[in-house]
């Protein structure tokens, strides 16, 4: 799958998770206040479901989560490391 497939599917994750529109690819979702810490749990249960993918919280950075871009980059990562 593309990256740019992902970063499709993350922002439909997160506007019906979240019913707020999805910013661009590189906007930080954190300080532009699109989400709050409860909005980040309920996405990261929502794209866990989403691509059948298990984020390891012990190795959570929030730099990764802070972008839809980087998020789909993540995820990305998680399923090429074998995190299903």
């Amino acid at each position: 799958m593309s990256v740019d497939s992902d970063i499709d599917r993350v922002r439909r994750v997160f506007e019906d998770a979240l019913s707020v529109a999805a910013p661009e690819p590189e906007i930080d979702i954190i300080q532009s206040s699109l989400i709050d810490s409860l909005g980040l749990v309920t996405l990261l249960f929502e794209l866990e479901r989403e691509f059948g993918v298990t984020v390891p919280l012990e190795s959570l950075e929030v730099d990764d989560f802070r972008t839809i871009g980087n998020l789909a980059r993540t995820i990305a990562g998680l399923r090429q490391d074998g995190w299903q």
